[in-house]
């Protein structure tokens, strides 16, 4: 999964917290290998706001540089964010109170700036983040595509103006139901002609892969299904065996990919046994047992089919 923290202002954190070792104030740190440096990267993490009176301000910059190198250390790469931002507040001191003003304020920066690299991902503001699999030419929907996506679609003249039930659990954020492959593939239309970039659903390998995301266990979180890790008809979550639940509500893959498993079922371009009349489908859903979730489950509709359980995700073959 990609670090909420860039390599680049690791190395940059790196670098300056040797110099601090050798100096005998932390201020005369900042004022050294801070001051003056022009990195974005490193401006996003260290800078405090001009018109701050806290006579803490160099003291937190520093803190944060050498916080940052700690958070690598204690959390890995399939660590999310959440945690390494929990971590991070406590290497600088905010669940102690220490720098609480300019510590919280670094951390919004920080959230920013990822926020602004994860929009990067995004061909427009209405389009699905799209998440490039390690190893692999082909990047996927880091969530299922939601209500708020398709109905972006029929406001724009596509998707054959189609508008589906959303069963009255609401839509937004919620992920799209009630869409047949066909209705995926209008969808895949408007979105690959307003953009210009070539969208489609993923074949069977692909969404194994992104599914498992390096993982040999039963679901992508461990062997057993364990406790709100999914939507699932027994998955111990809020939503389960009633509706779907908002995309993004449980942990993501290693890959960082929502809703891998649970919550709907999601087409796949892959035809069942040669007969490309009926595609194949995997994940399981928001009424499904926990087994159904497992990658080695294989279900086959016809294209033409809309249920209240099933959805579907975006693919991207990449250079």
């Amino acid at each position: 999964m990609k670090s909420v923290y860039p390599r680049s202002q690791l190395v940059l954190i790196f670098v300056a917290s040797a110099i601090f070792l050798v100096s005998a104030e932390v201020s005369a740190f900042v004022a050294s290998s801070v001051a003056g440096r022009t990195d974005s990267a490193l401006q996003a993490t260290t800078s405090v706001s001009e018109n701050s009176s806290s006579k803490f301000g160099s003291s937190v910059e520093a803190a944060v540089l050498l916080a940052n190198l700690d958070v690598s250390e204690k959390t890995g790469e399939n660590d999310d964010k959440e945690k390494r931002e929990e971590v991070l507040g406590k290497e600088i001191g905010i669940a102690d109170g220490l720098f609480p003003e300019n510590g919280t304020q670094l951390l919004a920066q920080l959230d920013k700036k990822d926020r602004q690299e994860n929009e990067g991902n995004k061909a427009c503001a209405e389009c699905p983040e799209m998440v490039s699999i390690p190893g692999h030419k082909f990047a996927i929907g880091k969530y299922t595509v939601t209500f708020n996506e398709w109905d972006a679609c029929v406001s724009g003249g596509g998707c054959g103006a189609y508008v589906p039930s959303d069963n009255g659990w609401g839509r937004g954020s919620r992920p799209v139901v009630n869409v047949s492959w066909d209705d995926a593939q209008a969808y895949i239309r408007w979105l690959s002609d307003k953009t210009g970039k070539r969208y489609r659903l993923p074949t069977e390998e692909e969404w194994k892969t992104a599914a498992l995301a390096g993982s040999t266990t039963a679901y992508y979180w461990g062997n057993d299904v364990g406790r709100n890790n999914a939507n699932c008809d027994g998955c111990g979550s809020e939503w389960d065996n009633r509706r779907t639940a908002p995309v993004g509500s449980f942990k993501p893959n290693a890959f960082g990919l929502y809703d891998m498993m649970g919550n709907v079922w999601q087409w796949t371009d892959t035809c069942w046994q040669g007969n490309c009349a009926k595609r194949l489908f995997f994940g399981g859903s928001w009424n499904h047992r926990p087994q159904d979730m497992r990658t080695t489950t294989r279900n086959w509709f016809n294209t033409n089919k809309r249920m209240r359980y099933l959805g579907f995700r975006l693919a991207m073959t990449l250079p």
